[in-house]
């Protein structure tokens, strides 16, 4: 990866948001990656986990930048990465992004392809899991995509197990309240594709639903998100996926962000 981009810190406390700067940074936060995402969303992996293993990938890593946050010990002065997302966005035409791996995404690519941005799942240390990382990595986020005129953001959304029929509820309120524009749906590629049969709106319990949603996804909807028809299943992380899709320019609406009543109003 380049670390030649930039943008202004944001400093909260003892937290600062940036981007990475240079190689021991990138691997502290792939260690963290590593540890406290791909472990933790595989129990069967970490049982014999490498303890020297990171999460990297040359390929990828290559195309993108990595916004971390960054805690400051008061005693010591020593900066540590306690959380993070990657984000990549398209410069020249063989660039890639992993959604299309496990989706088919040729029209958000045909009409917004050098505008956008893919957003990782993001990763926040235990001991930091406070909310305000969230929220100034949020703020990172923002800075980043408008300081750089990436007006549509993509990222892929996990549900835990692979049992799709589980959240039914979710993905039923998902599909009459939150579906992208047909003409850019997004859907999963095949044989991995799963399509529920969806419920009706009138039997569609809110708070139900919402509950089943992944924590992200429910901060993506709450501030105008969009999500793709139907789920991918992953066998190797042991998730079902649903893709999500915002567009900055119209829908975007950040003063919603953390305001769960916006989802459970009736629309």
């Amino acid at each position: 990866m380049a670390f030649d981009e930039y943008i202004t810190p944001i400093i909260s406390g003892n937290y600062t948001v940036r981007l990475l700067e240079n190689e021991k940074e990138l691997r502290q936060y792939q260690d963290l990656r590593y540890k406290h995402l791909i472990l933790e969303f595989d129990p069967e992996k970490a049982k014999n986990a490498d303890p020297n293993a990171t999460d990297y990938n040359l390929g990828y890593d290559k195309n993108t930048v990595q916004l971390c946050a960054f805690f400051r010990d008061p005693i010591t002065g020593d900066e540590e990465v306690v959380g993070g997302y990657i984000m990549m966005r398209f410069k020249k035409e063989d660039d890639f992004c992993k959604a299309t791996l496990k989706y088919d995404i040729s029209k958000v690519l045909e009409k917004h392809k050098y505008q956008m941005c893919e957003i990782s799942r993001g990763v926040v240390h235990p001991e930091h899991r406070n909310g305000a990382v969230t929220k100034i990595l949020w703020d990172g986020i923002q800075n980043y995509l408008f300081g750089n005129n990436l007006l549509f953001n993509i990222g892929t959304m996990s549900f835990m197990g692979l049992d799709p029929l589980k959240y039914t509820q979710a993905a039923s309120l998902l599909h009459h309240y939150y579906r992208m524009p047909e003409d850019i749906m997004v859907r999963p590629l095949e044989p991995h594709a799963f399509y529920h049969d969806y419920l009706k709106k009138e039997d569609i319990c809110r708070k139900t639903a919402i509950s089943q949603l992944p924590p992200l996804l429910k901060g993506l909807l709450m501030v105008g998100a969009k999500t793709g028809d139907g789920f991918y299943i992953d066998r190797e992380l042991g998730v079902v996926e649903t893709f999500a899709f915002c567009n900055m320019k119209k829908d975007f609406n950040f003063d919603n962000f953390g305001k769960r009543d916006v989802l459970l109003d009736e629309k």
